[in-house]
């Protein structure tokens, strides 16, 4: 058992290592005519941290909350969310994982400043 667990830690940190912004993904849960949403966004090019976990409840009434983030902790956000998705399926949600659909703007993207045209001598 102990050793199921180490190999789960270090299968979770591999692929969280592998995770960009371009990876960011969510699940939707449906159950009647609710949606829930947890999407996992990470916040730096070729960096699975800093990440926020949102909740999107959509319904009678939509609001969204930021749930969980992490700033150092790799695998943080894909846990809580995972496990969040669950407990969602374990109250009668059907869930499944998505990609994004659009594409992801950083804050990085903004900070980018623009080329200085030097004067021709």
């Amino acid at each position: 058992m102990k050793h199921a667990a180490t190999a789960l830690a270090i299968g979770l940190s591999c692929y969280s290592a592998l995770a960009t912004a371009g990876d960011s993904y969510s699940y939707t849960c449906l159950h009647g005519r609710d949606t829930r949403i947890i999407d996992v966004i990470y916040l730096q090019r070729e960096s699975p941290v800093p990440c926020e976990v949102h909740y999107t409840k959509k319904g009678s009434i939509d609001s969204e909350e930021l749930l969980w983030n992490a700033s150092y902790t790799i695998g943080f956000c894909e846990e809580k969310a995972e496990n969040f998705m669950k407990q969602q399926e374990e109250w009668g949600w059907a869930c499944q994982k998505n990609e994004p659909a659009k594409p992801v703007q950083l804050p990085e993207d903004s900070e980018i400043p623009e080329p200085v045209q030097l004067p021709v001598l």
